[in-house]
Formats: structure tokens, sequence, C-alpha cells
């Protein structure tokens, strides 16, 4: 996490016809023999189509390194469920205990205060490439816009699941629970860091566990100007405390 080299683009945006003409946040996992990118896709241009403008969108890979969209894998928000244009993030990851592949999905109800809708879908499936939205989220409470940039680990009996948010103070939060159907407890201090730290996501080489997020630019590089969205890498080493919580330190 020192010196890193640059591929190149992995991944290149769609045409305007495509559901990825702007790409958002995904993750990747191996499964089935091969390596899965599940991300986020956007098209301005569908509204006026009557087309949902978000999407999840698939592509895989032997080596990581070269990729190949599966588009026919493309699926939606469920409007029945949630709303049309707020479906991204996307979140896939190998569920033990139920024998399939799970994946968090950042949505919103479409009831409710309109900046309290945000919650975190939960979607099923057995090959990767056939999904199913559950009916019920993974974890609604009723208090922030958005979950953006869901993550989702264990350190020894607790799991711990994050997410951003925007609507209270621009901030990483998480959850922690002692198994995978929560109930999810919100710890007295529930961020990693203090305002700012954004999109934080989670790796661990089996030993340790670090949070990579981003603290943002201010407009005009003034510190009395608002944030924008993005700025410098920052990288904390997570550890475990005796009643579970969460606290960081530098790598």
């Amino acid at each position: 996490m020192v010196h890193f080299v640059e591929h190149g683009e992995m991944v290149p945006c769609g045409s305007g016809d495509e559901a990825d003409v702007y790409l958002g946040t995904g993750s990747v996992l191996e499964g089935l023999g091969q390596y899965h990118m599940f991300y986020t896709g956007y098209n301005p241009r569908y509204a006026a189509q009557g087309k949902q403008a978000t999407a999840v969108l698939h592509a895989v890979s032997t080596d990581l390194l070269n990729w190949k969209k599966v588009p026919g894998d493309t699926f939606n928000s469920p409007t029945e469920i949630s709303e049309a244009d707020d479906w991204k993030d996307p979140f896939p990851f190998w569920n033990e205990e139920a024998g399939e592949f799970w994946m968090l999905v950042c949505a919103r109800l479409k009831t409710g205060p309109a900046r309290r809708r945000g919650c975190t879908a939960l979607c099923t499936s057995k090959d990767l490439q056939h999904w199913q939205v559950q009916s019920k989220p993974y974890y609604a409470p009723g208090l922030y816009n958005d979950h953006d940039c869901a993550d989702l680990f264990s350190i020894g009996d607790w799991w711990y699941l994050f997410f951003s948010e925007y609507s209270e103070q621009v901030s990483t939060r998480y959850r922690m629970a002692r198994s995978l159907a929560g109930p999810w407890l919100t710890p007295a201090i529930d961020t990693c860091d203090g305002r700012a730290l954004y999109a934080g996501k989670t790796a661990g080489d089996g030993a340790n566990r670090y949070l990579f997020g981003w603290i943002p630019t201010r407009q005009g590089s003034r510190d009395y100007r608002p944030w924008q969205f993005g700025g410098a890498l920052v990288v904390h080493k997570l550890w475990q405390k005796a009643d579970g919580t969460l606290a960081v330190r530098p790598p």
C-alpha cells in the first residue's frame, strides 16, 4: 500500500445507448472458476425513453486484467419495492451458511420521509448471473437518504456492515452483529474517522483489515468552501476492541 502500478482502464464506459454511459462503484469477487465484477451503470438519457437510469452490470475475467462485459446479466431495481433510479454500489459475496451468493445494493424505499428512505437491499443468486431481489431490505433503519458503498466482513465473532451517508453528516458509518441475520447494532461511536471520510471500503489479507476511503477536496482549495465529491485517498488499519467495536490506527 505504498507503491502502486497503474494498469489503465479495465472496463470502459458504454456507448450513448448502453446502460453504463457512466460507471459507478462496484466490487470484484472470485467464484465459479473466474473473477466477477459487479458495478453501477448510469444512463441519463434513459429517463426520457421511459427506462430506468441506473442498473447493476456484470463483467468477467480470468486474470483480473482483461474484462468482458456480460450485458445480458444487467438488472434494475424492482420498482414495486424501491425507487426506480437509485440502484447502485453492488457488493457481492459468498454466503457459506446459505450456500449461495448474496449481493448488497444501495437503494431507496418508495415510501417514508424523503431523506430517510435509504436502505441496503439484498439480492441472492446461485450462478452469479440470475439475481433474485428480496422483498425485504437487508438493512433499513429509516435514518438516511442513501446507504452508499456497502461493505461487509467479519472479525472473530462479529460481523460488520459499512456504508456511507451524506444526509446527517458526510461520513462512513458501520453497524455490528453476531450473525448475518442481525440484529444490527449501532455502536456509540459508529464512524472510523471524523466527518468527511467517505465511500470507505475494506480489504483484508487474512490477518489484518484495512479501510480505504477518501477525504474530499474543497471548492477552490479554500478551507471555508463546501466539500467536493472526491479527494485524497486515506488508508486506516482497523482494530477490534474488547467489546467488538472498531477503531483505527496508521497501517
